[in-house]
Order: C-alpha cells, then sequence, then structure tokens
C-alpha cells in the first residue's frame, strides 16, 4: 500500500514557498530580481527582432 503522506507535505511546503515573494513589500529583493530578469529578456529580445536596413542609393 502507498504512503501519500509525504506528497501532501511536500505540496503544501511547494506552496508556501511560491507566496513567499508575494509577501515582501515592494523594496523586496524579489521586486528588483524580476524587474533585472524582465530588463535583461527585454535587451535579448531586441537582439533577436531584426532592423530595417536604410538603402541609400
Amino acid at each position: 500500500m502507498a504512503n501519500y503522506a509525504g506528497a501532501g507535505t511536500t505540496a503544501s511546503s511547494a506552496g508556501a514557498a511560491g507566496m513567499l515573494p508575494l509577501t515582501g513589500g515592494p523594496d523586496s529583493i524579489w521586486f528588483w530580481m524580476i524587474a533585472f530578469v524582465l530588463i535583461s529578456a527585454g535587451f535579448a529580445v531586441l537582439r533577436l527582432v531584426p532592423r530595417k536596413i536604410k538603402d541609400d542609393s
């Protein structure tokens, strides 16, 4: 017979860890980390998007 008691404990602790970034104020480390990641991703996307080349002819 399977023992699923540990699965509930793991799921509840993972849910609590997922809510941890939402409990801090706007000056928390999570805010700055998310801002850094979004800005970095934005610059990475800008490097992938093709640009129009001016044709001087």
